[in-house]
């Protein structure tokens, strides 16, 4: 059985249209292919060194020693950055344009964190990357500005209410990117199709990222019951995997209270209750859930990396000897693997339709 994330042109296609079909989209080639993405990757970093070169060129030129300057000068380059990006959207304007641009917006943060680093500055920064979010016409920057904008309100709920405050507003903004993933046709077939795809990968490498970097650190579960904290965490965001679950199940024409949705929120559960100490793990599993659903390449292998991730910092976790820590990684590998004999012999696939 072959799994096919998009179906090819003759499975979509009757013979007849063949030949034609192919000769359309051989005319058309040069049109309608992309830049491959490890192609705008390597424009990203590129963009990213070549930001740094212009801020240490501009501070060093215009004596950058007080923050106002440091505001107005990233205003004035994010400016500029924006519309450069409209004038023209060649390879080389737009990475020229996401450079400025993101020297720009160094340089504002600078000088804005730089006079007061409280919540204040940080929700202005969070609705000045909101504006570069709508205004700025690339993906790559959209998916920085997200990121920013989210580590902005996160830090704000940190300054204002309490460091508890970030982890719950994790749980918040993994809810957010379920419900666009999974709202993702309704919203790109509307006005909104140019934010949803920068907005969903900010979102889901915000949270995995910081989830990542969180784990067993005082400073995201606090400093006093921080078991507490991350069964409150997991649960939030088991809360969010099922609820996916269960419109995966609806959209795929299955009754939730059938057997396969009870198999399947059994076993979110059981990860839950296994992994209570990651958190990232059952939400790592949310993504893979959707990048199935979705079939998005780009989210499969982003939930297998952090998956990966958070299976080590789940190992080095455990507070037990090494001889516990092989037991329960034997025994939970082997509930997994009697968990998938069941599921494979109690809902066997349907062998595929060769015409």
């Amino acid at each position: 059985m072959r799994l096919a994330f998009k179906p090819s042109l003759r499975e979509v296609l009757s013979p007849a249209v063949h030949e034609r079909a192919h000769t359309e989209l051989q005319a058309r080639k040069e049109s309608i292919t992309p830049t491959p993405w490890f192609i705008r990757v390597l424009i990203g970093a590129g963009a990213w060194l070549a930001s740094l070169f212009l801020i240490v060129f501009v501070a060093l030129a215009m004596e950058l020693s007080n923050e106002m300057a440091a505001l107005v000068m990233g205003l004035v380059l994010t400016g500029c950055a924006i519309g450069l990006r409209f004038m023209d959207s060649g390879l080389f304007f737009s990475q020229a344009a996401l450079a400025i641009g993101l020297a720009g917006q160094g340089l504002f943060a600078f000088g804005l964190f730089g006079k007061s680093d409280g919540a204040l500055s940080a929700l202005v920064f969070f609705v000045f990357e909101a504006l570069v979010f709508v205004l700025y016409a690339d993906l790559i920057q959209r998916f920085l500005s997200v990121c920013a904008a989210s580590l902005s309100l996160l830090y704000a709920l940190q300054d204002a209410i309490a460091i508890e405050a970030v982890s719950l507003g994790l749980v918040v903004l993994a809810g957010l990117a379920h419900a666009l993933v999974l709202h993702q046709a309704e919203l790109q077939a509307r006005r909104w199709a140019p934010w949803v795809t920068p907005a969903i990968f900010g979102l889901v490498t915000t949270v995995m990222g910081l989830l990542l970097a969180g784990v067993g650190e005082k400073e995201l579960f606090g400093r006093g019951e921080q078991t507490v904290l991350r069964i409150v965490v997991t649960t939030g965001l088991a809360a969010v995997t099922m609820y996916s679950a269960w419109r995966v199940l609806e959209e795929s024409h299955h009754a939730p209270g059938g057997a396969p949705g009870v198999t399947l929120f059994g076993a979110l559960a059981l990860l839950s209750l296994l992994t209570y100490r990651t958190p990232g793990v059952i939400a790592a599993v949310g993504v893979l859930l959707l990048g199935f659903h979705r079939r998005s390449v780009v989210l499969l292998g982003m939930a297998v990396v952090f998956i990966l991730a958070f299976g080590v910092n789940y190992y080095y976790s455990l507070q037990l000897t090494l001889l516990a820590k092989s037991l329960a990684l034997l025994g939970g590998g082997l509930a997994m693997l009697g968990l998938r004999l069941f599921i494979l012999r109690r809902f066997p696939m349907a062998a595929p339709e060769v015409s």
